[in-house]
């Protein structure tokens, strides 16, 4: 028969019942009585571990107060030599990344933000377009005019009561004295009558 699957006797785990039931009837009186008894043992313990800590404390304190007044005399000028010995080198440090590195970082940013950067749209001079469709329309009326100016000009005469009498000139050639007088030239041999005149 094997030890693992040996059965229990029923009147067994009864009897296992009872006893705990015993037990825990003498323990509940015990218990009762334990809680007053611990109350009045804990205010003291916690008023002598409370003593005990705060005097443990103000020792610790006094013990370490001169022994830190000590290390930081000790390393006041220590903790100046670092200084001073470092003060010089982070400068230059600091002066070659400015020379050196910062240009180069500064010039990828600022390619990037060029790249990044939305193009503004351009925009269009429509008055421009208008200022040059009216100058170029001036120009050509104003060559037109002289073309046809040149082609019949217009003579300016004066008659007998002096004022001024507008003609046209003919396509004649005797028609020119009016128009030399207009303009102011006169034709050689009248110019040199007049001139023997005066």
């Amino acid at each position: 028969m094997s030890l693992i699957t040996r059965k229990n006797p029923a009147g067994n785990g009864a009897g296992v019942r009872d006893r705990a039931v015993a037990a825990a009837q003498q323990a509940v009186p015990a218990a009762k009585n334990a809680i007053p008894k611990a109350k009045q043992q804990a205010g003291p313990l916690a008023r002598n571990a409370s003593t005990a800590i705060r005097q443990s404390a103000e020792d610790a304190a006094a013990w370490a107060r001169p022994r830190a007044e000590d290390v930081a005399a000790w390393a006041r000028p220590h903790v100046d030599d670092a200084r001073a010995w470092a003060a010089p080198r982070l400068e230059r440090s600091g002066v070659a990344v400015q020379e050196s590195i910062a240009p180069a970082i500064s010039d990828a940013m600022i390619t990037a933000a060029r790249k990044l950067d939305v193009k503004p749209a351009r925009r269009r001079r429509r008055w421009a377009g208008v200022l040059t469709t009216v100058t170029l329309l001036a120009a050509a009326a104003s060559a037109a005019a002289a073309v046809l100016l040149r082609r019949k000009p217009v003579e300016f005469a004066y008659t007998q009561d002096g004022g001024p009498d507008e003609m046209r000139a003919e396509a004649d050639p005797a028609a020119g004295p009016g128009l030399a007088e207009a303009n102011g030239s006169q034709p050689d041999t009248e110019a040199s009558s007049k001139s023997e005149q005066s």
